[in-house]
């Protein structure tokens, strides 16, 4: 007989982890002792060895790919961490698991399409509206088959409804955001998009989430540079899926007003920039007493009770913090689970606030080093300021070298995220002719860089000037220069060649941040760095501030949050502001 323990740490609380250890615990015919401790997950039998083999094969089979799945192992033990008491669980939201998708998701099987199967082990069918019939999902594909798209809802708690348009061809989108795909075959994803083994796994994984990819170049039908692409999550997405994908479709355009959580590669972990908390509730989590009781950003509210911070959703609530203090909460809510808090930074380059590097002292004060640019709204007013300035020269030569890349600038409009690293390099995208109306979003063209950068394979790129100005006061990045460094490199550097030149762009800023770090530090002291906001969704950006600021100092990320999210409500908690 041996005592064996099985392991599965994660970053953050698996809710479907914790109800397998309560049903092992109740239904095991050997002894089993359960526990969970610092987000670690564990199960302990003692047994003879084909009960242990049998169970061993039984868990693998059980405990789904989680993202957050840190480390996994199996070892021999003298003495038991766990109890015969069963773990506090939350709901888990799970719509099937590998017990009941291949039933009802499988053509081959006898019960496909029973959208409301009953499974024993993930309970997904009670997620399901009883309303919805195998006959309509079947109706559904029909039409897709027949008119190339469809629009149907599914209903949700509280009166609300959850609605889809899925399309063969690409949806035109508000606010001309990124396009959104979900795949019907994943055998053929290969054929149409470059998806890095470890992104397949996430969309593979429980939580289905959206990751950013690339499509194959020269693709007949994808020409847009990114999409968030993902798998079926739902049950009726799941038969509907299997449908088309018997009648040859691969993918499907989507557009829905709740979407799945958008996740990110940072360093070496994956990060929820984005979470819609209707369909997915925070969970809470343990957390030093903040210095207030409540703080609500953008609608998603955090709050105190029991000593963990909790969250609910209220969109009509009014900020708590005002925008220029959502750095400083970004850098409260990357440090809380590390608990370094004095002698931090945080790099915030997000959508809710003007881009910014700021710390914190041994005395918990806190200051800006950098503040993003405020470029001129429009690309007219920018050729304007160089042509006034220094880089009147090599405007000059650009515009009559390179005329189509000039007019591009000309009728660029960056609206609200001109102060933001958004703006920024969507002006970069712009000069290097990534441009494809002259009317582009910004999203595209932040897009089109980082899919520039990503054929860049060796990792080697031009160095691109971004130097520090002094504007009212405030220390920030001589934007003028940056763009007359930029073109002067197009002057001289072959088109083909532009992929080393997208990824100079980012690759040159991190190693400037990396600079700007070790100044800081140098007056300050930085014992680790957080980072935050959207724009880290860029994996290249990400990759290389982890590469160049890691050399001298810790990334910390906080996994529990997202980047963009319930970080700043978080860090709202501890912010030292009086409020009215």
């Amino acid at each position: 007989m041996k005592l064996i323990q099985f392991s599965f740490t994660c970053s953050r609380p698996v809710p479907f982890y914790a109800q397998l250890c309560n049903d092992y615990l109740a239904n095991q015919q050997v002894e089993i002792t359960i526990a969970y401790d610092k987000n670690r997950y564990l199960i302990e039998a003692v047994g003879t060895q084909p009960q242990l083999e049998a169970l061993a094969d039984q868990i693998s089979k059980d405990f789904l790919l989680s993202i957050w799945l840190i480390d996994s192992s199996i070892k021999e033990i003298r003495h038991r961490e766990g109890r015969i008491v069963p773990l506090i669980t939350t709901a888990h939201n799970l719509p099937f698991c590998s017990y009941c998708e291949p039933a009802l998701g499988d053509n081959q099987s006898e019960l496909f399409g029973e959208v409301d199967i009953t499974c024993s082990h993930c309970h997904g069918e009670k997620l399901v509206d009883p309303s919805i019939t195998s006959q309509q999902i079947q109706q559904w594909a029909e039409t897709v088959m027949n008119t190339g798209h469809v629009s149907f809802s599914l209903p949700l708690a509280n009166n609300q409804q959850h609605e889809f348009h899925l399309s063969r061809g690409p949806i035109v989108i508000a606010h001309q955001q990124r396009q959104q795909v979900i795949v019907c075959n994943p055998n053929n994803v290969p054929m149409h998009f470059l998806v890095p083994s470890l992104h397949v796994l996430a969309l593979s994984s429980l939580e289905k989430p959206r990751v950013t990819v690339r499509s194959k170049q020269h693709h007949a039908q994808l020409d847009q540079p990114l999409y968030d692409l993902c798998f079926s999550y739902n049950r009726v997405l799941t038969i509907l899926t299997e449908i088309l994908r018997v009648r040859g479709i691969d993918y499907l355009h989507i557009e829905t007003n709740h979407q799945q959580p958008l996740i990110a590669r940072i360093n070496k972990g994956w990060s929820q920039v984005c979470s819609d908390p209707v369909i997915n509730p925070l969970a809470p989590f343990k957390a030093v007493e903040p210095l207030h009781d409540q703080a609500c950003i953008n609608g998603l509210n955090a709050y105190w009770s029991k000593r963990r911070i909790h969250f609910d959703y209220q969109p009509h609530h009014s900020n708590d913090a005002p925008a220029q203090t959502i750095p400083i909460c970004a850098l409260h809510g990357g440090m809380l689970e590390s608990g370094v808090g004095r002698h931090s930074a945080a790099i915030y380059f997000g959508r809710y606030a003007a881009g910014e590097i700021v710390s914190q002292d041994r005395f918990t004060r806190t200051e800006t080093f950098l503040t993003m640019p405020t470029l001129p709204h429009s690309g007219s007013e920018m050729i304007a300021t160089l042509a006034a300035g220094e880089q009147a020269e090599v405007l000059a030569k650009f515009k009559y070298q390179i005329p189509v890349s000039y007019n591009a600038l000309n009728k660029l409009i960056l609206n609200e995220c001109n102060n933001q690293l958004s703006g920024l390099f969507a002006l970069a995208a712009t000069i290097l002719g990534l441009s494809k109306t002259g009317h582009d979003s910004v999203q595209y063209l932040n897009d089109a860089l980082i899919a520039k950068s990503l054929h860049n394979a060796d990792n080697q790129g031009h160095r691109v000037d971004f130097p520090l100005d002094m504007v009212d006061n405030k220390r920030t990045i001589d934007w003028a220069k940056m763009v007359g460094s930029l073109m002067s490199f197009c002057l001289v550097v072959d088109e083909v060649n532009y992929d080393k030149l997208a990824f100079g762009v980012m690759d040159s800023l991190a190693d400037y941040i990396a600079n700007w770090i070790e100044r800081m530090d140098e007056t300050g002291g930085i014992k680790a760095v957080t980072l935050a906001g959207s724009d880290f969704a860029n994996e290249v950006l990400a990759d290389r501030v982890c590469l160049r600021v890691g050399k001298n100092f810790p990334i910390v990320v906080n996994r529990k949050l997202e980047l963009d999210g319930s970080n700043l409500s978080a860090g709202a908690l501890f912010l030292k502001m009086r409020r009215r």
